[in-house]
Parts: structure tokens; sequence; C-alpha cells
């Protein structure tokens, strides 16, 4: 098998690398057999990221290879986005068995920063054959991608704009968004989010993308595709096998103390002081696992995930799943285990129905008004209104990576 990694070739500005492998993988096509197409999520904190940090590669069979390296080169250098500061395209071509330590380097660039010197020493180490373009930095992405073995997998059917509507308002009719999503769902997934009345499978760049649908099999991508009332003409589609929406960020880490950061987690503990919210809407609390704390955060965008988060109460036991930055968790889902049922309050007076004070600590309580006393304070219980079982970030708010409940076997909040 041929293997050809790119990435880093587009911007914020414009271009996409998943067009740019398109367009190739169809030229490619006339000398070879091309069996596969990948876009491979990567670390979703890294700072310079475009957008989704997701890297493609090209599976192919070896032949022609060396008309192959020459396609490729040929199309990045007339379609990635040099002007732009911030692209660094990188390419990667390698033939053989994928080695153990490819797929470990892919795994690395899922959990933290890679530096481009890592992959170019393990390129080197078997013969990889890198094309780095300014100051390279795609070979990373490049490298991973072609590394990647999924564990879990899912598929996305992108098609793309004729070059005269680059930039332009996309022309989908909504309606049939929805009626393909209550078609398709849950074999198809994150294609509108209801609680905004939004259409998520066209974005809002000028890339040349006119929408992407992801699912679990391909062949009802093809059938969702048919379903949607599309007022513009596609330039062309493919079918990418792709890392979206399996969690394969995140890594259980057992104690506060092991977490990095820019790295993604799984963490159980307690939460230790009530979530507060602050100016911008964002809601915050701290987690501890019995020794030390973390700030954990339910940013604006999350919307009615954040009315789950407030209702959490000191003592409620949890597990997280989120990226960390600045020493807190963007939250992109939690598991509730169990819930404080009770909590300890200053005893009632029996004459006026007031709460007492405390007198001093292991003193008791004392009504001032009515000079009533008691020893210790009185279990209460309290009326939860959420429950021990998942919530997650509604679908706009979702990271490509992040799994959706629904892909749990089924479980939905």
């Amino acid at each position: 098998m041929f293997f050809i990694g790119i990435d880093d070739t587009d911007s914020r500005s414009g271009q996409c690398t998943t067009y740019i492998a398109t367009k190739l993988a169809e030229k490619l096509s006339r000398y070879t057999v091309i069996s596969e197409l990948r876009l491979v999520r990567l670390n979703p904190t890294v700072p310079w990221k475009t957008r989704g940090n997701g890297a493609v590669a090209i599976l192919a069979k070896e032949k022609n290879i060396e008309k192959l390296k020459k396609l490729t080169l040929r199309e990045i250098e007339l379609n990635a986005m040099f002007d732009d500061r911030g692209t660094n395209p990188g390419v990667v071509f390698y033939a053989g068995e994928i080695p153990q330590d490819f797929t470990d380097f892919y795994h690395r660039c899922l959990h933290r920063i890679v530096e481009i010197r890592e992959a170019e020493v393990l390129a080197e180490k078997y013969g990889a054959e890198i094309v780095k373009y300014k100051n390279g930095r795609g070979i990373i992405g490049a490298l991973a991608a072609i590394g990647c073995k999924f564990r879990d997998f899912t598929y996305e059917l992108i098609a793309y704009r004729k070059k005269d509507n680059w930039g332009k308002k996309r022309r989908v009719d909504k309606h049939s968004v929805f009626v393909m999503n209550a078609k398709t769902y849950p074999f198809t997934f994150d294609n509108v989010d209801y609680s905004t009345n939004r259409v998520l499978i066209t974005p809002n760049t000028p890339c040349p993308v006119l929408l992407g649908i992801r699912g679990e099999r391909v062949g009802i991508l093809y059938q969702a595709l048919e379903m949607l009332n599309i007022k513009e003409p596609i330039d062309t589609f493919t079918v990418f096998k792709t890392n979206q929406a399996t969690d394969v960020h995140l890594e259980r880490v057992n104690e506060i103390k092991e977490i990095k950061e820019f790295s993604s987690v799984i963490l159980r503990g307690r939460v230790k002081k009530k979530p507060r919210t602050i100016r911008g809407g964002h809601v915050f609390f701290e987690l501890t696992d019995g020794k030390t704390t973390i700030l954990c955060a339910a940013f604006e965008p999350t919307k009615d995930f954040r009315k789950i988060i407030v209702k959490l109460i000191p003592g409620d036991e949890i597990e997280v799943y989120g990226s960390v930055k600045k020493r807190t968790i963007n939250l992109e889902k939690i598991r509730v285990i169990r819930l404080v049922r009770y909590e300890e309050r200053n005893p009632k007076c029996s004459i006026c129905g007031k709460s007492m004070e405390s007198v001093g600590k292991g003193k008791g309580y004392r009504c001032k008004r009515c000079k009533t006393f008691a020893k210790e304070k009185v279990k209460v219980k309290v009326n939860r209104e959420i429950e021990e079982k998942f919530y997650e970030v509604p679908p706009a708010a979702r990271g490509h990576l992040s799994k959706p409940l629904i892909r749990f076997c089924g479980l939905v909040a």
C-alpha cells in the first residue's frame, strides 16, 4: 500500500485540505487504484490550528509511485494558501506496512503538542519521504494521518461547491435538512441542532465545502444527500473514513496531578463548590479528587447544558469529559454518578421556626430570640432536578472528535 499524508494547506480565510485531497485523488485514480481517503482529526487544543485540526491521508495501490508523488506536489503547490502566514503545508509519502511507531505518533498527536523534529526523526528512521513548505509544520499531521489505525470510526460525505460560489451564501434548503435528519438519525448525526433550530451540515466559512454529512455507514450518507434540496450545483463529493465522534482524543486520568496542559481527559471527582455563572453566561465549578482541585467550565455556546451544570451541588460525584486549557477543563459531557440526596443544615427553632445560629465549633446551636438549643445539625432531603446519567453539550457546541451519546450503544440524554 502507498500512503500520501497531507496537512496544513488551508487557512481561516479559505481553502480546505479535504478539497485538495479530493481533487488530487481524482487525478491519481488515472494512474493507480485509490482504496481509501481518511480525514483524521488531531489534538483539538492545538493553539495554531485553523478550524478542526484535521489532516488527510490517501491510500493507494503501489503503482506509478513517482507519478503519484509528482501529481501530489503539483496539487499542493497550485492550491495551498501559501500567502497566509499561518499556513505551513507538509506532505509525507510512505510505501509498505505501517510501523507501530507511526501509530504511536498518531496517538501522541491526539493528546499533546508535537514538534516538527519528532516527525522528521520518525520519517527518517523508516524511510518515509517528507516534503516541507515554509516551516513544514504540516508534516506532523500528515504523518499522523498515515499512522492512524481506527479503533472506532465514522464516515463523512463532503460535497464541494463550484469555484464561482466560494465565499457566497450556501443554498441548501433548511427544511430538507431537518427532514433528512428525521429520516436518517441516528445513522447520521449532528446534522441539526434542535435547541437553536440551526442547520449544522453547512459551514459558515469561505471554503470550498458546500456541506458535510456524518454517519455510521457509507450507504446512508448517499441516501441522505439525495434527500436534500440543494439549490446550487455541486462540483464534486467524496466520502472520508474518519475518527470523528469517537472520543479518541480523551485519556482517563486517576488524579488531577496527572493532567497536562493541551490534553483532553476523563476525570472522576466530586464537586467542591457550588457552580457560579460569570459575565457572558459562562459557568464554572471546582472539581476535587480528594487531594487537589481543578476548574471545570461550561461556556456560553453550550447553551442548555449550562442549566444542568448549575444544578450540581458540593459533594456530587461526577465524571467529566473535556479538553484542558489554562488549567480548566472545557466540558464536552458529564456523567453524574452519585447525587447528594441530603444536606446538613442548621436546626430550626421549635418555637419561632427560624434557623438557629452556631454557638461555636462543637458547642451546638441556639436561637437568639427564643433561647432554644440543639446539639447538632439536622439532615434535610434535597430536591434534585437532575438525574444520575450522562449529559452532553448540544450538537452546535460539540467538537469534531467528541462522541455524541447516541453513539454510546444508542444511549441518549
